[in-house]
């Protein structure tokens, strides 16, 4: 008897009297955790989230969220084979659109007619100033030129000859051949598609995009619409992008595959429990448990973190998956015990070997997702939270609620028929030459070293954004779509980065500075794309360019018309201002330029729109990295500073992060687990055998994702830690065990079996990750279950040979 045995009789007795008080103290926990997980954790997928919210970048995005006005876009196209049926199918679809709730939709845009008329009648204030001197001083030159030749005694000379003519000419056919297409450009809708075949509907929403439940709504009268419209006309499809459509594809993904990753968990978990524990009662009972402490858990982290993001919706699987590991170590020595004693006995005996290695185990875990709160990411550091409280109060539950509930319902199971799968890990690991299997795991420790030192000098992070997103079939038809919107309509449609300015006199400043970034660099070596703002649309320097075209006009008060012959002149004319022109005011705009430049205080025209250079890739976190340390803070000609913040900038921010904090993250766990250990177990070989197998199980994990390729994004990152804490779980358990001097055999035949039940029941929780349509999910999942099993195998081969290195082979009492 060991002497922790009569006080874990004595709470063994407590535990049977206080049965009730235990179920409905955890009933109620139960109960209050459902709540708070429906009404006040909901999930947020997009990037901004993973960061702390008063990261500079973050604290940008929500000022300038907080500045807009609250809605969003969704971008419905019409495509068909011809002009007729395009516009047919159209119409109907804009009429439908049109009666769908306002809750859901503000407004619908078919044309953009009110704006290109407004271009039109005031297309001369548009024209640089710079052409307007150089049309100037070319009409000037052409006319006088004209007046000379009509002279019988010209004579021209050299420098003024045929070739400053023809250069005059030149210019001015340039000025009125971009003037025409300017025009034609005007002349046909920017919501059809140069070919005619696709037409651009879009839909201004009355919410913003991250309103998931309104989204949906929306998102299926959309797709209901597209369906009527689409059967009565042949080759027409409906299809929808933008901001809503995709927010919502991308939340779907995740709510599918946290649903299936469970299902298939609890599912297979259940399965796996029945074969190893051969009695359905103890798998209800563990199960319960298990879903309890789950559900406890994500109701505490409602309370603290407030959302579950996309590194933290898919933690329900893997608390679950490694909680219930707590409860299978006491459960199985539970029936290893009841074949000496009766039920309470039992437990007492099973609580009493078990105590320590599990909160050793469950510390270890508690550390290791603890260590990601070190960091500044909040991706890592809510991730963190949950994970931590999930493995303590699941190894609570463990040893209180468990425990009550096997006494209750299980106590008079049938004892313990031995351990088969630990019979048959004996056979398979019960190596007879422990020195042998040291030096192997050596060997293999060096050369996993030298692979994963080559994996972490060629930067294994991901920059490919494209690998983080879903690839739901729903997800990519929106993506189809969005592809379609840029081919034929520019990239602009879909969305831009804005830089809010907090005066008028700001916004100058801020268009000079975003375009002033590559001015004296090569257009392949550019950055920034194009800017847009209300001076687009209100030049500043509207009085010059007035006095300009007024010098213009009166050029061509003094043409001698018969002298440059009427056909030249009527090109000519062409370049002629109108007499009306005068200063454009913010009441001469169209409606529907001022709803878009308008903010939620009424304020007009502050923001300024930059998009990514055309050649670069805004999928390319390389690119989109280049394009964030451009636009991130910009100097303005008055010695103010103006910082910006979107997608591009989030990125880069959280890459950043990942690179800056990852040692930080290692050391932090590492030595927190070195320094459990020690205080746990002591400095002894216990010790040496549970660090030695964790690291080695955590350098192959490293190796083995670096030869099959695998990249490092926000979430592979998390199995690093995690992995960790899994290679002390296991590794202890065995030593403990081997510590009772029987013999590497029969160890791994009483221990090992429960151990690598533990295991397998988190390997299927990582596997069931490799569903979900989300592909930076099923990284980390699939770099989970690599480490997963190299801690295991770690642990079962290398935890045995080092506890019995040196010492005299026991009588091995292994059945045969």
């Amino acid at each position: 008897m060991s002497s922790a045995e009569p006080t874990a009789r004595r709470y063994v007795r407590w535990l049977q009297r206080k049965l009730v008080a235990i179920c409905a103290g955890s009933l109620a926990l139960f109960a209050v955790a459902i709540l708070l997980i429906v009404f006040r954790l909901p999930i947020r997928a997009d990037f901004s989230y993973l960061l702390p919210q008063d990261a500079p970048a973050v604290r940008d995005l929500r000022k300038l969220e907080a500045r807009m006005v609250e809605k969003d876009t969704a971008l419905v196209l019409v495509s068909a084979r011809d002009a007729e049926t395009r516009e047919a199918a159209s119409e109907r679809v804009a009429k439908a659109l049109r009666a769908i709730s306002k809750d859901l939709v503000e407004s619908v845009e078919v044309d953009d007619a009110e704006l290109r008329e407004f271009l039109f009648a005031h297309r001369y204030l548009f024209v640089p100033v710079a052409d307007l001197v150089r049309a100037r001083d070319a009409l000037v030159r052409r006319i006088e030129r004209a007046k000379l030749r009509a002279n019988p005694l010209f004579v021209e000379l050299e420098e003024d000859g045929p070739g400053a003519a023809e250069r005059d000419r030149k210019q001015l056919d340039d000025l009125r051949a971009r003037g025409k297409a300017a025009e034609a450009r005007l002349a046909r809708s920017g919501f059809i598609s140069e070919d005619g075949r696709i037409v651009l509907i879009r839909v201004n929403t009355a919410f913003q995009a991250r309103d998931i439940a309104r989204g949906e709504r929306l998102v299926a009268e959309i797709a209901a619409i597209a369906a009527r419209v689409a059967a009565p006309h042949s080759g027409v499809e409906v299809g929808a992008a933008g901001g809503v459509p995709t927010t919502v594809a991308e939340h779907r993904a995740l709510a599918r595959g946290i649903l299936w990753s469970s299902l298939i968990t609890a599912a297979l978990v259940a399965i796996l429990m029945v074969i190893y524990l051969r009695r359905l009662g103890l798998l209800v009972l563990l199960t319960v448990n298990v879903v309890a402490c789950t559900t406890i858990a994500f109701g505490a982290a409602a309370l603290t973190v407030g959302h579950l993001n996309a590194a933290t919706a898919f933690l329900g699987a893997i608390i679950a998956g490694n909680g219930v590991n707590y409860g299978i170590l006491l459960v199985a020595r539970y029936l290893e015990e009841r074949e000496r004693h009766l039920a309470p006995e039992a437990m007492a005996a099973a609580i009493a070997a078990t105590l320590r290695p599990t909160i050793i185990a469950s510390l270890g875990a508690a550390i290791a997702y603890g260590s990601l709160a070190v960091t500044s990411f909040r991706g890592f550091s809510d991730f963190a939270a949950i994970g931590a409280v999930g493995m303590l109060v699941c190894w609570i539950g463990s040893y209180v609620l468990l425990p009550a509930l096997v006494l209750k319902f299980a106590g008079r199971a049938d004892v313990s028929r031995g351990d088969r799968l630990g019979n048959v890990l004996a056979r398979i690991f019960g190596f007879r030459r422990p020195l042998m299997v040291c030096l192997a795991a050596g060997a293999l420790a060096a050369g996993a070293g030298t692979i994963v030192w080559r994996y972490l000098a060629n930067d294994p992070l991901e920059y490919n954004l494209r690998n983080l997103r879903s690839v739901a079939d729903d997800a990519l038809v929106v993506r189809k779509w969005q592809t379609t919107t840029n081919e034929a309509f520019g990239r602009g449609v879909g969305g831009k980065t804005y830089v809010a300015a907090d005066r008028q006199d700001q916004v100058a400043g801020i268009v000079t500075a975003l375009r002033a970034i590559d001015a004296e660099l090569p257009v392949a070596a550019r950055r920034i794309g194009g800017v847009s703002s209300i001076l687009d649309v209100l030049p500043p320097d509207q009085v010059e360019r007035l006095r300009l075209l007024g010098e213009i006009r009166e050029i061509f008060g003094g043409v001698d018309v018969r002298a440059m012959g009427r056909d030249a002149y009527a090109e000519l004319l062409e370049l002629r201002p109108p007499d009306d022109l005068r200063p454009l005011t913010v009441a001469d705009l169209p409606r529907a330029l001022t709803d878009k430049l308008t903010e939620r205080d009424g304020r007009l025209g502050l923001l300024v729109a930059v998009q990514i250079a055309d050649h670069l890739d805004p999928w390319n976190g390389r690119d989109l990295m280049a394009f964030a340390s451009a636009i991130r803070e910009l100097h303005l000609p008055t010695g103010e500073t103006v910082t910006s913040s979107g997608m591009g900038v989030i990125f880069a921010d959280i890459v950043t992060s990942i690179a800056r904090d990852g040692v930080l993250v290692t050391v932090v766990a590492s030595l927190g687990l070195v320094l459990l250990v020690v205080l746990g177990v002591g400095f002894n070989r216990r010790a040496v055998a549970v660090l030695a197998a964790t690291g080695l199980g955590t350098l192959a994990m490293i190796a083995v994702c670096a030869l099959l390729g695998l990249k490092v994004n926000f979430l592979d990152f998390i199995a690093l830690p995690i992995t960790l804490g899994l290679g002390v779980d296991y590794a202890i358990n065995i030593a403990e065990r081997a510590r009772e001097g029987r013999g590497v055999r029969e160890t791994l035949r009483t221990s090992g079996g429960a151990v690598l039940i533990c295991s397998l029941t988190t390997i299927i929780g990582y596997g069931s990750l490799q569903v979900s349509d989300n592909l930076a999910i099923r990284g980390f999942g699939l770099a989970s279950l690599i480490g997963e099993i190299t801690c295991v195998l770690a642990a079962l081969a290398l935890v045995p040979a080092i506890m019995v290195l040196g010492q005299r082979p026991p009588l091995d009492v292994t059945p045969r």
